[in-house]
């Protein structure tokens, strides 16, 4: 009888063992994926921060934006009714914010208001500088702005 039950236990035993491997590995691709919700959602553009060196709008075009909305999907970004051709990536690094905004952006950092290493975020068509909670500096066009998550 004691032979019968442990081969039952046994041949249930890869069973358990798939299912807990399948359980473990799923937890650490869902951990391994960055949450989107610090992102996602509506912005609004607040100020108008400094931009690069060239950029594709003037000054006056810049500075009409301010008050427009960021839209962030999951899918999408739009600013202001403006959408990106290509899904955005969300891929996070983080950078020096000086060199980096020096080499990426051909702009200094001094007026910008980021940390001294930055979370950057490539979106489609843009990128978003993480400043603080519900605060982010969006690059867009050529020039830096200050978004504020809408409740």
């Amino acid at each position: 009888m004691f032979f019968l039950r442990l081969t039952a236990r046994l041949r249930a035993l890869p069973r358990t063992t798939a299912l807990i491997i399948i359980t473990c590995a799923s937890l650490v691709a869902s951990a391994a994926e960055p949450a989107l919700d610090d992102l996602v959602g509506t912005w609004t553009l607040t100020k108008v921060l400094d931009s690069s060196e060239i950029a594709s709008m003037d000054d006056a075009e810049a500075a009409a934006l301010v008050g427009k909305t960021l839209v962030i999907a999951p899918d999408k970004v739009t600013v202001a009714g403006t959408s990106c051709r290509k899904p955005p990536t969300f891929t996070r690094h983080y950078e020096d914010s000086a060199r980096y905004i020096r080499e990426s952006a051909h702009a200094p950092v001094g007026r910008l208001g980021v940390p001294t290493t930055v979370e950057a975020v490539d979106l489609a068509c843009t990128q978003a500088l993480i400043k603080g909670h519900n605060e982010v500096v969006v690059y867009w066009q050529g020039f830096f702005f200050d978004a504020v998550k809408q409740q």
